[in-house]
């Protein structure tokens, strides 16, 4: 079945390589956590004009769905919910991460009332201290968040938003991962959950200090990740439901799925508080790597660029800007990737014909 989905992806992507489907809007920069390794704390402390809002949705006539958030937390964005009413109106979908601090009992009526699709909120660890060294924040209120959520959404008799958890990985909470997976259950969550390690990209590790780096993943701590991932099946049972939500990232990939591995440059963008037009959401040097403004870049040239870097990425040569991207497959992984598939295909023929 995902193979079926990966060749649908591709499909679209083919079929549709200039349109922007999808787009990561930047509500804010500001935030109520202080995690160490957030990009967004040593940038300007800056909100979205809600008014450019409208015209944005006017410049982009293909648009699907769009993820309200980027490197603050988009509630203390005053002007969230009527961006969120104003896509709504339009047909499109809507996703977003949340520190989870702020789901009060007014916040969760509007995000049911507005139709939400999914929802993740971050956490790193299920331990209330750690929870507090590494975030800023305090995890019982987050918990008390996401339980009052999904208690007014059961409430209404919905099936939306699902919610789930978006895990950022640190070489010191490699091991509480089934703890965060024990957590989930208890909390009764339902949108699955991303885990990705602490990010290498410049773009991050320029504002992690010396205690922050030491906590990036080595190669055997990849290597611990991965056993433990495989090795927990409440990890495991938590990852299935991810394949079920429309999350952003989630549906983006599923979309347009590229060998190269990267998504973003066959249907999507990114918008940052200030209106400029980026690749994806892990470009964070607008003014040596942006690809325009909104409302006055036209849509051609920002796809033509877009385009550039789609045909840099097919052939190996990564732009500066992407350079050490999660996402990025080198000709000689793409490879290998298609030496292991063909491999676990005339594996399953064997075991066929045996029985």
């Amino acid at each position: 079945m995902e193979e079926t989905a990966e060749r649908q992806g591709a499909a679209a992507a083919a079929e549709a390589p200039d349109k922007v489907v999808f787009v990561q809007v930047e509500p804010t920069t500001r935030c109520n956590f202080t995690c160490g390794f957030c990009s967004g704390r040593q940038m300007d402390q800056s909100d979205f004009d809600a008014g450019d809002f409208e015209r944005l949705l006017d410049s982009l006539p293909d648009l699907e769905h769009i993820e309200l958030q980027g490197e603050g937390e988009p509630l203390l964005h005053r002007g969230f919910f009527d961006m969120a009413r104003e896509a709504r109106a339009r047909g499109i979908r809507l996703s977003m991460i949340t520190n989870g601090s702020l789901l009060s009992e007014e916040r969760v009526a509007a995000i049911l009332d507005v139709g939400m699709e999914a929802i993740y909120v971050s956490i790193e660890s299920p331990d209330d201290a750690a929870f507090q060294e590494i975030r800023g924040g305090t995890l019982k209120k987050v918990k008390a968040g996401i339980s009052r959520l999904l208690a007014a959404r059961d409430e209404r008799g919905l099936q939306r938003p699902t919610v789930g958890f978006a895990v950022t990985v640190l070489k010191d909470t490699i091991d509480t991962l089934p703890d965060v997976a024990a957590l989930y259950r208890a909390l009764k969550m339902d949108g699955g959950a991303t885990i990705q390690p602490l990010n290498r990209m410049e773009s991050y590790t320029g504002v992690y200090d010396k205690a922050m780096e030491a906590r990036l993943l080595g190669p055997a701590d990849g290597q611990r990740l991965r056993q433990v991932v495989q090795g927990t099946p409440a990890i495991g049972a938590m990852l299935a439901q991810t394949r079920r939500t429309r999350h952003f990232y989630i549906e983006m990939g599923r979309r347009f799925a590229a060998e190269h591995g990267c998504p973003w440059v066959k249907g999507a963008l990114y918008i940052d508080r200030h209106g400029a037009i980026a690749s994806c959401c892990m470009v964070k040097d607008t003014a040596r790597f942006g690809l325009g403004k909104v409302g006055l870049t036209p849509l051609e040239a920002v796809l033509a660029q877009r385009r550039q870097i789609d045909a840099a990425l097919e052939a190996g040569r990564p732009p500066e800007q992407c350079r050490g991207c999660g996402y990025y497959r080198s000709p000689e992984r793409r490879e290998a990737i298609r030496l292991n598939r063909l491999a676990a295909q005339r594996a399953a023929v064997v075991e066929k014909e045996k029985g």
